[in-house]
Order: structure tokens, then sequence, then C-alpha cells
């Protein structure tokens, strides 16, 4: 059975632990660990992480996570980005795969990018980029057009992104789309036609709260009605 703990609980995680990553809902008082929301205790290994899952729809930025961010506009050498935080992020010219200061992305208001977080203070507005360490993009960067942007809560998207999960395995077997989900709460959904894009939006959003058996259902039932079935 899953233990909820509340804010301000301790945590049964040692902080002795090499490279300890610290996620949303925790935070390191003095040589322990509390809860900062009322959730599930998750963790993950290489490198050790814990976080809480608990049902939220406003983002908190964390290091490291892999948003979908909307351009808002140009402020000096950067972008304006909303991930859908309290403030929003900035995201530099030269943040891109290849970018120069005479070679800049073509990007506009308006447009679709999945970032990575790079800076996440209390104190400071978030900072976003769109390669890794090595300078490559490794699928970040622009989302083409036509896709559908989905929001959602951030429970639903951990769950979409877990190896358990069975949804999007199941959903490739009958329908060909490209799908990008950011850890903020964005799901961005690409098909072969408009029609398919909205079966397949319908499929994620009415998943959340049903088991793997009741999935596979409301996938079947959705795409036959789809197809006119």
């Amino acid at each position: 059975m899953s233990v909820v703990y509340l804010p301000g609980d301790k945590l049964p995680v040692s902080t002795g632990k090499e490279a300890l990553i610290v996620g949303p809902g925790v935070s390191r008082a003095d040589d322990r660990l509390v809860a900062t929301q009322a959730g599930v205790l998750r963790s993950k290994q290489q490198p050790f992480s814990c976080w809480m899952d608990a049902h939220v729809r406003r983002y908190v930025p964390v290091r490291g996570d892999k948003v979908i961010g909307v351009i808002t506009g140009k402020a000096g050498e950067a972008w304006k980005v909303d991930v859908g935080a309290a403030e929003l992020a900035t995201v530099s010219f030269l943040s891109f795969e290849g970018a120069t200061k005479r070679n800049r992305p073509s990007l506009k208001t308006g447009d679709l990018i999945y970032c990575q977080v790079l800076l996440a203070m209390k104190d400071m507005e978030p900072e976003v980029v769109c390669i890794d360490s090595e300078g490559k993009s490794r699928g970040l960067g622009a989302l083409p057009d036509g896709g559908l942007l989905l929001k959602c809560s951030l429970n639903l998207v951990r769950r979409l992104l877990s190896a358990k999960c069975a949804l999007l395995p199941t959903l490739g077997k009958e329908l060909r789309f490209e799908i990008t989900c950011g850890m903020n709460g964005r799901v961005w959904i690409k098909s072969n036609s408009h029609k398919e894009t909205i079966a397949i939006a319908q499929i994620i959003l009415k998943s959340e709260f049903l088991n793997e058996s009741q999935i596979s259902e409301l996938i079947r039932t959705i795409i036959d009605r789809c197809r006119g079935f």
C-alpha cells in the first residue's frame, strides 16, 4: 500500500547517497529530506532521485526536466518562454544546435519548443536550453507546425513517461503518430489527420484514472468511432 506524506513529514530517504537528486515536492532540511507537497514518495536509480507524486497542475521548474514551452516574445539576446510556471522562462538565441550570433533560429511568438530546464532557483526566472552539454539537440528544439498541444495534469504526464505504462505502445499499434511529453503537463501530438489527432488526445485525457484493461477498451472504442465503425 502506498504511503501518503503531508508537507513537513520526514521522508525515509538517506541523504548520504551519492549524487542524490531532489525532485518536486521534496526539500532538504539539515541532514534529512522533508515533503513540501502532499503525495506519494517516488524514487529511481542511476542517478538516485526522489520526488513526490502529487496531483497538481501548476508546474514548478526543476533542473533537468524536459518541458514544452511556448515562445511569447523577445527579450534582448533571448526569447521569453511560457513553460506553465509562475514566471516566464528564457532561452538564449545560442541555446540551439548550430546557432551562432549570425545564424539564429527562426522562431516567432506562438511557436512551440521542446527544451530542458537549465536553471531553476527560487528567486530567479527559469532558464531553458535546446541543447545538451555537448551542444547537440538530441531531440530538443522547435516542434513542427501542424500538431496539437494538449494540457493535462503533471501526474498524467509522469504516467505516460513510465516504462510500465502500456498506453502509448498499444496506441502505436493502431495509429501512426508523433508525440512529445513535457514534464510541465503539456503533450504535443501530430498524426496523419486532424481526426486521428483529436482521437489520440481524447484517449490520453480519459486514461488518467483507468487501469490497463480499461485503457485497452477505451482505445478500441475511440478508434472504432474514429474509423466510422
